[in-house]
């Protein structure tokens, strides 16, 4: 009797799950916890921290109610929140296994092609370069971009990049793009680019909209933009038939080898520093001959305080789609 008693007791037991379910909603992600007792729902919680207060509350406090009454997440979404209410039951139907889990942003398998194209920022700001006549310091801003067709197997097959540099008024530069700063703003302004600050630029509506309408990227400068060896342009064009043929971790691998790790400029014969001058005779003759034939044309840096143009490619790699030339 007694062991006829313990199975009865066992038997009577509730199975009882907790399950979890997520989606997207329209500030960022929805949380759901469904209890099911003998697979009947009886408790939903729903949790949305970047869902908009107010707007999102009623659907995050009514909607696992009428979940808990319908048996299931075939009831109507909450006016006025839309997002919200679609991504509860979303997330309860993930939960539950009716539905497969979302596949977080950016993680989407990518379709095969034999061709991709991708587009590519990077950003970065510089304290710099310098400071103006009296002694206020310049800053400036760069932002690269970058063009990129890659074959099947993640090699370069055309690279096209371009470079917006601006820097406060007070640097001397005459090509060099300005931002004096919003309206009711002023900064030190040198008119005549002699290296002299002539006056303190009050940022007006006109001004401002008229600084940014004449900024022009490094290509559009053209000649203007001259280096130690020759223009910018010219030497970035060098530096995309280098890329060719190459995978981004390739163009890595050739920016780790060849390239100083002090300022990220290619490697030349003869150099007084110590450090770049040991790297340079660990190379093979060979090496040097090619890195030699580069530096006739290119030699400024693909990662310094100018910007980062193997960041730009790297992101045009991540964000590559697939193409089709017809």
């Amino acid at each position: 009797m007694l062991i006829l008693c313990m199975a009865l007791g066992i038997s009577a037991v509730a199975e009882t799950q907790v399950l979890t379910g997520e989606a997207a909603g329209f500030g960022g992600p929805v949380l759901v916890e469904v209890t099911v007792v003998d697979g009947v729902i009886t408790e939903v919680k729903a949790t949305g921290e970047m869902e908009t207060a107010g707007i999102a509350t009623p659907a995050l406090e009514t909607l696992p109610g009428a979940i808990v009454a319908a048996g299931g997440a075939d009831v109507d979404v909450v006016a006025g929140a839309t997002y919200t209410s679609e991504a509860i039951l979303k997330a309860v139907n993930i939960a539950l296994g009716s539905e497969a889990p979302e596949t977080p942003k950016g993680e989407e398998p990518l379709p095969e092609a034999d061709r991709y194209i991708g587009f590519g920022i990077s950003s970065s700001g510089r304290i710099g370069p310098g400071k103006d006549s009296e002694d206020v310091q310049v800053y400036s801003i760069n932002e690269i971009f970058a063009t990129v067709i890659f074959d099947k197997e993640g090699k370069i097959e055309y690279a096209y990049f371009d470079q917006l540099e601006v820097a406060t008024p007070n640097y001397d530069g005459a090509s060099m793009p300005h931002f004096s700063g919003y309206p009711g703003q002023s900064y030190n302004y040198d008119s005549d680019h002699d290296e002299k600050v002539d006056s303190v630029m009050e940022v007006t509506d006109e001004i401002f909209q008229a600084e940014i309408d004449s900024w022009q990227t490094k290509r559009e400068r053209g000649d203007s933009y001259k280096m130690g060896t020759g223009t910018w342009y010219a030497q970035m064009d060098r530096y995309q038939e280098l890329f060719i043929g190459k995978t981004v971790e390739e163009v890595n691998e050739w920016f780790t080898k060849y390239h100083s790790d002090r300022n990220g400029r290619p490697l030349k014969a003869g150099s007084e520093n110590a450090e770049d001058a040991a790297k340079w005779d660990k190379l093979t003759p060979e090496e040097q001959a090619v890195l030699a034939d580069v530096t006739t044309t290119a030699t400024m840096s693909l990662n310094d305080s100018h910007g980062n143009l193997l960041a730009a490619l790297q992101a045009a790699f991540d964000n590559r789609q697939p193409f089709e030339l017809k």
